[in-house]
């Protein structure tokens, strides 16, 4: 956040400006508000929580979460704030200090001298309870107009938040007035701590990206696994369970920023945890409010500390480190199909069991929140070749332009579409990468950019289609036809021309999202292209081809439900044709029945060697289909796939899986053939 307490100084600092010029943003008003405005703050003693950044004597950047129920935010006087929230006292060997508050570095940045020493109250200062008992515990004051402090303010159960920056005046530490206690600061125990905050600035937030749910108070018993580098494995698994965690940053001596990411879980990812990698952690950024204020602290101070929080358990993780900008071709070669990312080198690490004074409960995701994208050394394949061939700004280079033909709709919801391949001619570098094109193998997917046609750039709420705010319109879908052979030359008379100039391909789809909807809207004769990324697929998922390590004699065993049975398509002929043992379990709807008719009978034999269980109830039109079915070989169940029916197929010592389908039946089936060979697809696009 930038100040605006005076007239003098600039509405941007100079990290946020370098921000909107790498970004192209046109020049706007920072909305941020001087001071505390009143009508923020009845809103604020309703809100549970408050996440506070601070920095310790070394200069690091921390971040922790506070409070768990209404009232932990008060008003104290004009301007100032009033942070009430449990707490844990305890006791830290060697008689250098009073004692650590819960392990929390960034309470303990805020109630320590420069030695580091958090020191009792004196008799005189002791505050007295209700009943009149004396209060024992810290206390500190802060000279010189208090100590550096953000916070933000948040209901994850409403979705709102507030941004505060300001300065720590000062707080006390004290212990609970329980005869079974003892004195906080000494022996340790359970505490409250308070903190006077003198706000310098306040700024609304959306709601974007903040998954509901509700917060309710909770005793803490601190204990500290880790403080030491690498990570400790439940340290690197609550990161990747997240659904969001909050970071603070600053802008040298004049302000601190402190906000919260958020999205669907493990949207933050470990890039490296090891002593000879260090620990390094990268998470996208999403499409925001563009004022670009935690990006813009980081441009000129790249200090960040980062809380996670576990809302299930109450466990903890504090990082403290140095944060790098990502931009266009850069963020796209760490995190595919992202044009601005961060990544984090990890310099402090503090991981605590049963920390924090509250426990969450999930109500329901953020609709905003886009599909997680994986690091790219996570993915193989297309998927990472496509990655690679990004301009400058991160913008996806075609090798090729697919043009759709033909529609057929097999059922309400599933169609076949045939695309022409053609040059890509926007680019001297597209149209050579054409002439290079290699035909694509059976069973294989083609990646297509659509966002020429559906973006519509940026918006700050789309709450009519949430998604599309971080939609890349990049789709993957499995070719469905077989592969053709290649003419010589499909097209004559231009230096353009290529191995696949003229050829055709069929993408079999379910309806699902605007790509799919808009070749769902298509009418003949209109145009509608779409920009050819790469051929390619996981080589290890093919059926036609002898997997690495396997034998001609091996049994084939294929589990598909729905649409997941469009890497069979192209490739059941020549598995079929070469005599090698295929099984195929194949779960579908009622409505998709028609999907199942053209499949079965457009392969010769292939229904003799499926298992179809149908999962919904049958109507005389669908018995049709079914006769239809039966009559090619193919055993009909009218229920779900059991575990039986999977293990009950080959010979348990040369049986090799293969499964596409959705994840519920996925987990079943690895569950069912654990220690057996298993190959999966998944569709990320």
């Amino acid at each position: 956040m930038t100040t605006n307490l005076s007239h003098s100084r600039p509405q941007w600092h100079e990290g946020e400006e370098a921000m909107h010029r790498l970004l192209k943003v046109p020049y706007e008003f920072n909305p941020t508000a001087p001071g505390l405005p009143m009508e923020y703050v009845p809103w604020m003693t309703q809100s549970p929580l408050i996440a506070l950044g601070a920095v310790d004597r070394n200069g690091r950047v921390w971040t922790t979460v506070l409070g768990g129920q209404p009232g932990t935010t008060l008003p104290l006087a004009r301007g100032v704030l009033k942070v009430t929230s449990l707490a844990h006292v305890a006791h830290q060997p060697g008689g250098r200090s009073e004692g650590t508050l819960g392990y929390d570095p960034a309470l303990e940045a805020l109630f320590s001298d420069e030695d580091g020493h958090m020191h009792r109250a004196s008799s005189e200062e002791q505050e007295r309870d209700e009943e009149g008992r004396d209060r024992d515990g810290l206390l500190v004051r802060h000279e010189d107009g208090g100590r550096l402090a953000a916070g933000l303010v948040i209901d994850l159960e409403t979705r709102t938040r507030v941004k505060i920056a300001g300065r720590v005046l000062g707080g006390a530490v004290l212990a609970r007035p329980l005869e079974e206690n003892t004195v906080a600061g000494r022996a340790g125990g359970p505490a409250e701590v308070q903190v006077a905050l003198a706000v310098d600035e306040t700024l609304g937030n959306c709601p974007k990206y903040l998954n509901r749910k509700t917060v309710q108070p909770r005793e803490a018993s601190p204990h500290l696994v880790g403080d030491r580098l690498p990570l400790p494995p439940e340290a690197v698994q609550l990161i990747a369970k997240s659904d969001l965690f909050f970071i603070s940053s600053r802008h040298g001596a004049e302000s601190m920023d402190t906000n919260n990411r958020g999205g669907a879980p493990g949207f933050a990812r470990v890039h490296t945890n090891s002593d000879a990698d260090g620990v390094v952690l990268v998470y996208p950024e999403y499409s925001g409010n563009r004022l670009f204020q935690t990006l813009g602290n980081i441009k000129s101070d790249p200090a960040v500390g980062i809380t996670f929080p576990d809302f299930e358990t109450g466990d903890v993780l504090y990082l403290s480190g140095r944060a790098e900008i990502l931009a266009g071709a850069d963020a796209a070669s760490m995190i595919p199909h992202s044009k601005l990312a961060v990544r984090v080198r990890v310099e402090a690490a503090r991981f605590v069991k049963d920390g924090l004074p509250f426990r969450g409960q999930l109500l329901d995701q953020s609709p905003y929140n886009p599909p997680v994208r994986r690091l790219a050394h996570e993915i193989s394949g297309a998927e990472s070749r496509s990655a690679d061939s990004v301009d400058a700004d991160g913008r996806p280079v075609g090798k090729a332009t697919a043009t759709l033909i033909r529609a057929h709709h097999l059922t309400p919801t599933i169609s076949r579409y045939t695309f022409r391949l053609a040059p890509d001619l926007s680019t001297p570098r597209s149209s050579a990468e054409f002439q290079q094109l290699e035909p694509w193998r059976a069973g294989q997917h083609v990646t297509l950019d659509f966002s020429a046609t559906l973006d519509r750039g940026w918006s700050h709420m789309r709450d009519h289609d949430p998604r599309s705010l971080n939609d890349d319109y990049i789709r993957a879908f499995t070719i469905s036809s077989p592969t053709l052979p290649t003419p010589e030359e499909r097209t004559a008379g231009t230096e353009h021309r290529g191995p696949l100039s003229g050829a055709e391909f069929e993408v079999t789809v379910r309806r699902n999202g605007p790509v799919t909807s808009l070749l769902a809207k298509w009418k003949p004769g209109a145009p509608l292209s779409a920009t050819v990324l790469d051929f390619g697929g996981e080589e290890e998922v093919r059926y036609a081809d002898a997997a690495k390590g396997s034998r001609t004699d091996d049994d084939i065993i294929v589990v598909a439900a729905g649409v997941g049975i469009t890497p069979l398509m192209a490739q059941a002929q020549p598995v079929l044709e070469s005599g090698r043992r295929m099984r195929i379990l194949w779960s579908l709807k009622t409505d998709d029945l028609p999907l199942a008719v053209d499949v079965l009978e457009k392969v010769d034999g292939l229904g003799a060697v499926t298992e179809l269980f149908v999962t919904r109830s049958v109507d005389g039109k669908q018995n049709a289909e079914i006769d239809r079915i039966r009559r090619l070989g193919t055993v009909v169940r009218t229920r779900r796939i059991q575990k039986n029916d999977v293990l009950t197929k080959g010979s348990a010592a040369r049986r090799r899986f293969y499964v596409c389908t959705g994840p519920g039946l996925r987990r079943s089936v690895l569950e069912w053939t654990a220690g057996e060979y298993v190959q999966f697809e998944k569709f990320d696009y």
